[in-house]
């Protein structure tokens, strides 16, 4: 799993890179190995981009608590001092690191 991937062609990249060094490896080991490559979404663009990503990534996994820092701008651990009222103001429904942006996502 590679983390950080933003860009289609950069999946296509560690996608070869990964095939490469596997096969060399289990070439060397003389040894079949199943494995499968992804990527960790946690960027935003990644995860607007996913079908690109998608085209060289066999999974995905999501950076839930990462995705949530950088479309808010707010870390988990800054946003105890100021959550609850944002909380109670109704700035937030929910907190942002539990819940889905279902009203960005609709946009």
């Amino acid at each position: 799993m590679h983390p950080l991937v933003a860009k289609g062609e950069e999946m296509k990249f560690l996608r070869a890179l990964t095939d490469r060094v596997a096969k060399q490896v289990m070439t060397e080991r003389n040894r079949e190995i199943a494995y499968h490559v992804g990527t960790m979404v946690e960027l935003p663009r990644a995860a607007l981009r996913a079908a690109d990503l998608a085209e060289n990534a066999e999974f995905f996994s999501f950076g839930t608590n990462d995705l949530t820092q950088t479309t808010f701008g707010i870390s988990r651990d800054d946003s105890a001092r100021f959550l609850g009222a944002y909380l109670d103001k109704g700035i937030f429904e929910r907190d942002p690191f539990v819940t889905l942006d279902r009203e960005a996502s609709a946009s």
